[in-house]
């Protein structure tokens, strides 16, 4: 059952039993389809029309994460479902993703997911790297 939203700038619940801010949605809808680039955060304020500080302010109460590091989150998640579907390689994933080297996607990565890259896709049985 949809319970309509008590205010008009919040659309669903959170994990808290919250509302989330519509603006908060919006940035991350714009996250998710690009994750392909670097969106500066300044730009993503802009479309939901904050000033950087106060989207910043706005999103880690939303989200418990700054901007940055969600997008970092999005991009992580999305590599390793790539990792474990598709027979790109780690080069290949990274460049997708918007990172200028494999190596700088595979510390990020290990940060993330506590392994390489290459340790996920040897557990699948598939070893392609370049």
């Amino acid at each position: 059952m949809h319970v309509p939203s008590p205010n008009r700038e919040r659309s669903h619940l959170v994990a808290n039993g919250r509302w989330m801010d519509r603006r908060i949605e919006t940035a991350i809808e714009i996250m998710r389809e690009g994750l392909h680039r670097n969106l500066p955060v300044r730009d993503l304020a802009s479309e939901v029309h904050l000033s950087r500080w106060h989207f910043i302010r706005l999103f880690k109460t939303e989200t418990s994460f700054s901007p940055k590091q969600y997008v970092l989150n999005l991009k992580m998640e999305h590599a390793e479902q790539l990792l474990n579907e598709s027979f790109l390689s780690v080069k290949e994933i990274a460049a997708s993703l918007g990172f200028e080297d494999r190596s700088q996607f595979s510390r990020e990565f290990k940060k993330f997911r506590g392994c390489a890259p290459t340790e996920i896709r040897a557990r699948r049985g598939t070893s392609r790297v370049d």
